[in-house]
């Protein structure tokens, strides 16, 4: 029987976070609903031997790290469903929302992408929605203290809402629409490539929907080793962000909120 959703989790050197993030995803949805596909970016502890020979579970391994969007893009070829979830290895669910939320994507044609709401272990809310990335919202944010004209913010809503761009660690995607969009853009080996992805959906006509009826603990930062070290995951802000934004508007944006910090502003808070 196909499945009705292929959920690609990409992982490096974090067995037992993934592990527990299969146990819920078992937990919570139907037999044969799902299809899990672990992306093994070459990872060097157990991973193998504790997820490699798990039933029911289609277990790619990579020879080296390969990165958040190219790791991604190497598990979407293992898909069999036509509705494709990319998920963190540190996220979990709490119920079987997820199932009503893919029923909510298919009878909606015009979302490109949907995402559910984040949540912190402690189960408050986790900001995983991002406003337009521009020099004016750095400085509304920045300067002004307008909160959540710039930075993540989790939007005030119980009711699903178009919003400009949402956090890469959950997103559900039809599988025509991530061929049309030629997949997660491999330039981006970490950050920046979830704005790519909305930013390319945006260009094809449809939305990106937030969906807070389904809810998601995601332990931040658990999995950032998933696809670099720190010290990668450093080095590589700067250049993702130079090749979103272009050298002009990159500098400005940082321009604003560099200055902003040097002269302690802003000076309403």
């Amino acid at each position: 029987m196909k499945p009705k959703l292929s959920i690609i989790i990409p992982t490096w050197n974090t067995a037992d976070i993934t592990l527990k993030c299969i146990d819920t995803l078992l937990k919570h949805t139907p037999k044969c609903f799902l299809q899990i596909i672990i992306v093994d970016n070459g990872s060097t502890d157990d991973t193998q031997q504790k997820i490699g020979k798990l039933k029911d579970i289609t277990y790619v391994r990579n020879d080296s790290n390969l990165g958040f969007s190219k790791g991604n893009n190497v598990g979407a070829k293992k898909a069999t469903a036509d509705t494709l979830f990319f998920l963190n290895s540190d996220m979990e669910l709490i119920d079987s929302t997820i199932v009503d939320m893919v029923e909510y994507f298919l009878i909606n044609p015009t979302i490109g992408l949907l995402s559910p709401r984040f949540l912190n272990p402690d189960l408050t809310p986790q900001g995983s929605v991002m406003p337009p990335q521009n020099a004016v919202n750095a400085f509304k944010e920045y300067w002004l203290g307008q909160e959540s004209s710039y930075t993540k913010y989790t939007p005030k809503t119980t009711l699903p809402v178009p919003v400009w761009a949402v956090s890469g660690g959950a997103v559900m995607i039809s599988l025509s629409d991530y061929k049309n969009v030629g997949g997660w853009d491999e330039k981006y080996f970490f950050y920046y490539e979830d704005l790519e992805l909305c930013r390319q959906i945006r260009n094809l006509g449809k939305q990106v929907i937030y969906y807070p009826q389904c809810q998601v603990i995601h332990r931040h930062g658990a999995s950032g080793t998933a696809v670099a070290t720190a010290q990668n995951q450093w080095r590589r802000l700067i250049p993702s962000s130079i090749k979103y934004h272009g050298y002009f508007t990159h500098y400005l944006i940082n321009g604003v909120i560099w200055l902003s910090q040097k002269l302690h502003l802003p000076l309403t808070k």
